[in-house]
């Protein structure tokens, strides 16, 4: 977990399919809150 005023890491994320974006990219609004669902691709 980052802190207030911690740098994110160099990183990319789906924001949709096929369609990469940095993570600085989108935090260039403001803040950013990230959520990870792991079983979306899982047949769990």
């Amino acid at each position: 977990m980052l802190g207030v005023g911690d740098a994110i890491p160099e990183a990319a994320v789906w924001q949709a399919p096929r369609e990469p974006v940095e993570l600085r990219e989108l935090t260039s609004d403001g803040a950013l809150l990230v959520f990870f669902y792991l079983f979306d691709w899982s047949s769990t």
